[in-house]
């Protein structure tokens, strides 16, 4: 029953590569004439793996075809043409003379030199000498060259595994093993640093259980496979990523699974028996883009992609804590200049999922809840504070209360300062950010706490608010929704400046198509439109609630969808 499942999926790849080739095609003509040419990044690799691909499976319709293979030389003559004289290429848009990008690049020029050597025939001879010339040109680049985030370290050893594969030499997995043992980045439940579901949570399992299997390093196979398994809990309703904590550049983005996680389910999934992660390999198969590394894994390596075990149903029903126990870095107390570390590494998550509700609540930053019905989003909840220009508070931990309930609180310290001694502003000449402030003795130090209470349901959650100051600091609830889908209504909203609406009482919805979130509890106990440092979010719909301390307030949202 697999093997037939297996065969119809891999058909359904080879047509859709068959069916980017026929668009592909046209541009390439054009290119060779001379009428067309641009500076795209990654079309040279890109193209080959889609040719590769199509000239190497027995069931395309371009297996072996000549005219592919004298595409595939020529395709990869320009790829050599776009190799630096150090071995490196570049992001053309960010990372200049880049061994880091030469890594990437390198592992799929291995790859498809392995295809080619497996399945290619001999028409494919020249593409792959070309190719073993690059990656011997890359070879000097890449066992002396550096990094400059924490997953290029596992991509480097990934391409220096690949070339290890293909060259033999130890002096690759002497340089790998330089990263290897600073210690892999992970948490026990599977989170890097770069805290990126949609991107780098990928990049990290698929090119470490290359690592893995190459260098025979189960440290890499066992980290890849709890990143891989944490996934379960970081899918919305429609298969979206959790990207609301991400650290890098799909913060806040709709985004599903990629063909990295594609091939690195599948592989893993396969290798593990594992029925949760053949369930997810089954997800990323039916929403990832399903582009030429999938079919060249399919190729290449069948046996290691090929389902070993039934898929078991994902749960949409859960409530976990990632991170229990954990303490974030967030500023409390004055000057406050922003978090210490944005969305740091291993600060707690709170994930509730009920079917069509998604609920994240998140330590370690301003935006710190989610939640999602179906398709209607409240993209951000913050908790604004009048506090020395704090701006919004970020709670350090989540606490466990009880199954269903969870608490952040946060202590806030403020101060003003004292004079300098006249010996230490002296060469200031009266130039107040040229005097050495950070000297400057604290008087008047006053604090404050601030706590959200979260009671989780299946159809929402209440949030209840509580502050017990009693010198009147103003409080506000910033509600955060889509600014391009969906509409805010409510009889007792109130305009207050563009796209900033006030919820002074009552209730207020948010609907996306049939689906509508439903905020209660509006208030008005102050009329600032916004705490000062809390800047607007100019691409949403902005609802504000304020009060003011001592503060014992709930907010109640609920999901629900109209028939």
């Amino acid at each position: 029953m697999h093997s037939m499942r297996t065969t119809e999926h891999v058909r359904e790849l080879i047509r859709l590569q068959e069916s980017r080739f026929a668009e592909e095609r046209d541009v390439m003509r054009a290119e060779r004439e001379g009428k067309r040419r641009r500076r795209v990044q990654g079309r040279e690799l890109n193209r080959l793996a889609l040719l590769a691909v199509l000239h190497s499976h027995p069931e395309s319709r371009l297996h072996r075809s000549p005219e592919l293979a004298a595409d595939m030389e020529r395709t990869a003559k320009e790829l050599l043409g776009i190799q630096l004289p150090s071995g490196n290429v570049s992001l053309y848009n960010c990372n200049i003379d880049s061994p880091p990008d030469t890594a990437f690049t390198a592992h799929m020029a291995a790859l498809i030199v392995q295809l080619l050597q497996k399945r290619g025939g001999t028409g494919t001879s020249g593409t792959v000498e070309t190719l073993l010339l690059f990656l011997r040109r890359a070879s000097p680049a890449l066992l002396e060259g550096g990094i400059h985030t924490p997953n290029h370290r596992w991509v480097v050893a990934s391409a220096l595994a690949k070339l290890e594969e293909l060259f033999g030499d130890e002096g690759y997995r002497e340089r790998a093993f330089l990263f290897l043992n600073e210690g892999l980045d992970v948490t026990d439940y599977g989170e890097w640093t770069e805290r990126s579901n949609s991107i780098y949570n990928a990049i990290c399992a698929y090119y470490l259980h290359t690592v893995g299997v190459v260098f025979g390093h189960e440290p890499s196979l066992e980290a890849a496979g709890r990143t891989l398994r944490m996934m379960r809990w970081l899918l919305h309703p429609g298969d979206t990523l959790a990207t609301e904590y991400s650290g890098r550049q799909d913060l806040g983005q709709i985004a599903r699974m990629d063909d990295r996680y594609y091939a690195a389910f599948h592989l893993m999934a396969a290798r593990d028996r594992d029925p949760e992660l053949a369930a997810l390999a089954g997800i990323a198969a039916r929403t990832a883009p399903r582009g030429s590394l999938a079919l060249l894994h399919w190729t290449l390596e069948p046996e290691r992609m090929e389902p070993t075990v039934e898929a078991a149903p994902l749960s949409e029903r859960y409530t976990v804590l990632l991170g229990e126990g954990n303490s974030a870095p967030v500023p409390d107390r004055v000057p406050y200049a922003g978090p210490v570390v944005k969305h740091p590494h291993g600060a707690p998550v709170l994930r509730h999922r009920r079917g069509p509700l998604s609920v994240t609540a998140m330590a370690g930053q301003p935006e710190c809840l989610y939640v999602q019905y179906g398709e209607a989003r409240l993209l951000a909840l913050k908790l604004g504070i009048g506090w020395f220009g704090a701006g919004a508070v970020s709670f350090p931990t989540i606490e466990r209360l009880a199954d269903d309930r969870f608490r952040l609180e946060a202590e806030l310290e403020g101060c003003y300062f004292g004079p300098l001694p006249e010996e230490r502003t002296r060469a200031a000449r009266g130039s107040y950010v040229a005097m050495p402030n950070h000297l400057r003795s604290r008087i008047g130090v006053v604090r404050t706490r601030a706590a959200m209470e979260l009671t989780l349901h299946d159809d929402g959650l209440d949030i209840r608010v509580a502050a017990g100051d009693g010198r009147g600091i103003y409080l506000q609830a910033v509600c955060l929704f889509p600014g391009d889908e969906g509409e805010l209504r409510g009889d007792r909203l109130e305009t207050m400046g563009p796209g900033i609406r006030r919820l002074s009482e009552g209730t207020a919805e948010f609907r996306s198509g049939r689906d509508i979130l439903v905020v209660e509890g509006g208030a008005c106990e102050h009329d600032e439109v916004a705490m000062r440092n809390d800047s607007p979010a100019p691409h949403a719909r902005t609802m504000t609630v304020n009060w003011t301390t001592p503060t014992d307030a709930v907010l109640r949202i609920r999901g629900r969808r109209e028939e």
